[in-house]
């Protein structure tokens, strides 16, 4: 690794260090069993909660600038110098409280219901009281959970482990989280190979993007097994074992549901193997299902996250506008008619894209954009397939990711007015940074990499 690359790992560096600096004081802090608020330079940073969340979009700014740097280089890199990088760019943010999001503590409550013998697909946790509901955001408590039987008997694993450890019970579900990070990180080089698209540039976006680096490391949502399963199904498939690939894709399916198209590109990349197919999804579904002991309500519960609107659906932001100005209950209709359009895209996409991978990642992408409710994370159930499928990232896919870095505060609460400025000028101050440390100039690259 020559001297630019080190620059640009130093830079990541820097910026997760700041990022996780800010979010000691700025995350989505615990109200309770927070043992952090007594440490003394915590507790004084606390006092300034504005200073930390421009600290954590300096941090932000320099991540994002780091990674854009790093694609001018990509090919003097081995997959394994890209998965140190990966590492040390996510190091810091592996021992800080929750950011950008409270739902892990929504996970806690959940786990604690099944653990209690309450059902998670009838009541939300305020039906559950006590330490872990009050940590719940008033909009979900009282919401059944939308996620798998899988999952539910995972948090409530977590629950019996860590107990009414509030921080434990947030770093078990960050291994888990680190556990579905670590899938993409050894599948994707090998799903990228199948389909001529260098290793590199697959881990580059589909791993070290920061959206990844942000909302499922630092936020340790529970996408990060899901994508992990349903990539670890793929690279199966591929490898020539469809069983294990759909049973792999079940499971994934049985954590967030979108997972389960994945089942269709791996019936046309093992188009010979449909009964086993068949019989490995459903052995893995049913088998899984009656293991947990759950009930299915969790496929009534698919909808609870439509109730967030966060400005970034097409469709609910037509909808809401055309609300506005006078229309009868427009929002039903505008949101049907964009998810029929999304369905026809990704079936246009799964039939026109140049291999079966690709059109995954464009197929997810095309339901997740004209969707009800679409979150930063979501987008990378479509980029990483893409990573491993397009032998040409399109650049609204990589500036997307870079704009919806920034998009939400590491609070995980709903933006403010002084919370936006002191963003803002976090942003502009690394941006600045940046500017006055440019990147090196060609003429000081290899040869090889000055021509790419």
């Amino acid at each position: 690794m020559g001297r630019p690359d080190l620059l640009n790992r130093t830079l990541g560096f820097a910026g997760s260090v700041a990022i996780a600096v800010g979010g000691l004081a700025a995350g989505a802090l615990p109200k309770t069993g927070d043992d952090l608020d007594t440490w003394p330079v915590v507790r004084e940073l606390r006092s300034l909660p504005l200073v930390a969340i421009a600290v954590a979009y300096v941090g932000v700014a320099l991540l994002c600038g780091a990674w854009l740097r790093l694609r001018r280089t990509l090919d003097e890199h081995t997959p394994g110098d890209l998965a140190r990088t990966l590492l040390c760019w996510a190091g810091p943010l592996v021992l800080v409280p929750p950011m950008f999001s409270q739902d892990v503590y929504s996970y806690l409550a959940q786990g604690a219901m099944v653990h209690e013998g309450l059902d998670a697909y009838k009541f939300g946790p305020s039906a559950l009281g006590g330490q872990f509901a009050q940590e719940v955001p008033h909009i979900w408590q009282n919401t059944p959970a939308p996620y798998g039987p899988l999952f539910l008997r995972a948090a409530s694993a977590v629950v019996n482990v860590t107990g009414p450890h509030i921080m434990w019970g947030v770093l078990a579900f960050r291994v888990i989280a680190l556990i579905g990070v670590a899938l993409v990180v050894l599948c994707l080089p090998g799903i990228a190979a199948r389909f001529g698209v260098p290793a590199q540039r697959a881990l580059w976006f589909g791993a070290l993007n920061p959206l990844l680096l942000l909302h499922l490391v630092a936020g340790m949502h529970n996408d990060a097994i899901m994508v992990g399963l349903m990539v670890a199904g793929l690279y199966a498939a591929i490898r020539n074992h469809p069983a294990l690939g759909a049973a792999l894709i079940a499971a994934a399916a049985l954590i967030k549901a979108p997972a389960a198209l994945a089942l269709l590109t791996i019936l046309v990349i093992c188009p010979r193997a449909w009964l086993r197919i068949g019989l490995g999804a459903g052995a893995s579904a049913v088998g899984l299902q009656l293991a947990s002991g759950l009930s299915t309500g969790w496929l009534g519960a698919i909808r609870t996250p439509t109730s967030v609107r966060n400005g970034l659906s097409v469709s609910t932001d037509l909808g809401m506008l055309l609300s506005a100005l006078g229309w009868p209950e427009p929002m039903q209709i505008i949101r049907t008619v964009a998810a029929v359009a999304g369905c026809l895209l990704a079936g246009w996409a799964l039939l026109r894209a140049p291999n079966p991978i690709a059109g995954l990642g464009l197929a997810l992408c095309s339901i997740i954009l004209l969707g009800p409710v679409v979150h930063p994370w979501y987008l990378l159930w479509a980029f990483v397939p893409m990573a491993a499928g397009l032998r040409r990232i399109p650049q609204a896919a990589v500036w997307g990711s870079v704009g919806l870095s920034l998009f939400l505060l590491p609070t995980g609460a709903p933006a403010f007015p002084a919370a936006v400025v002191a963003a803002s000028v976090g942003t502009v101050a690394g941006l600045l940074y940046l500017r006055m440390r440019p990147p090196v100039p060609a003429a000081q690259l290899t040869p090889a990499v000055a021509a790419t």
